[in-house]
Order: structure tokens, then sequence, then C-alpha cells
């Protein structure tokens, strides 16, 4: 399991920590409307801006797309299902995270190849073209991106 969350400074705290609790706030916060699970669960899809190699497609390896209902961040899963399985993800307008969670293989963003095993987490800059590569008969990793495209810059202009 996976968990990446926005940055954020509105937490309300109810139980478990010794920091300041406000249990009336976080009580009139919440909704109690449901919906059935299949409304509200997240459908992935596959990642369009990848390349597999012959030998991740005839091992049935995937780039799966978690894109949730925020601006933020989504999310990549790319499984390798054999040795030698690449793939090649386009360079995007924003950074990325990628952490390995299974297997071992190697990153190259530019002319850098790194070893990645599981546990490892590597940053990838903004516009750079970066390709995992497995080196075992099971390489999972995990990418989280955002686009920064159309959003203000670092620079404070558009």
């Amino acid at each position: 399991i996976i968990e990446c969350m926005a940055s954020s400074d509105n937490v309300v705290r109810a139980g478990f920590t010794p920091k300041f609790q406000d249990i009336p706030t976080l009580t009139s916060m919440l909704t109690y409307s449901y919906a059935p699970i299949s409304e509200q669960k997240m459908n992935p899809v596959d990642y369009p801006y990848v390349t597999l190699n012959r030998t991740a497609y005839s091992s049935s390896s995937s780039a799966t797309l978690y894109d949730p209902p925020i601006e933020e961040f989504s999310v990549v899963k790319t499984e390798l299902n054999d040795e030698g399985a690449k793939a090649t993800f386009e360079a995007i307008d924003g950074p990325s995270v990628i952490i390995c969670t299974a297997g071992s293989g190697s990153i190259s963003v530019g002319p850098k190849t790194e070893k990645v095993k599981a546990g490892y987490v590597f940053f990838v800059g903004a516009t750079a073209e970066c390709v995992l590569e497995s080196d075992s008969e099971s390489f999972t990793t995990f990418k989280a991106f955002c686009e920064l495209s159309g959003k203000e810059s670092a620079n404070g202009t558009s």
C-alpha cells in the first residue's frame, strides 16, 4: 500500500496525540453522506506517456495511472515482470518522486544511471525523461508527480 498526500496545514486533531485536540471543530466538519463503493473508488487507467520495450510487453508488464480528483499530484504504478523489461517515461512539466517497493533494477535520467531496490527513493526533475529497467523477475515502483505547466512558476510568473 502506498499513501501519497498533498501538503496541508489544516490538520484538526481529535486523539492519539499530545498536540492540541479540537474535537468540536472536527465533528462539525464531518459529513455523513454515503454512496456505493463503485462511485467513491478511483478507477486506475493505463498511463499513456510511457513506452514499454518488447520484454515488458511479453511479460505483461504495466504502467497504471491513479489520478485523484485534485491538482496536486497523480501516481503511476509500474510493474516490470521480467529481467530486461524497460519502461521509458516521457518528460513532463513537473517534478517526480519514484519509490521502489519490490524487486530491483535501474533508473536512468539523462546520462546518469543508478541501481534501484526496494526502499530506494529518487527525485526526477521537471522535463527529464526517465527510464526504469528491471534486473529481476518482478520490479515495482510508484511515481508521484505533478505537472506545473499553466501554473505559477517558482519565480512568481505564469
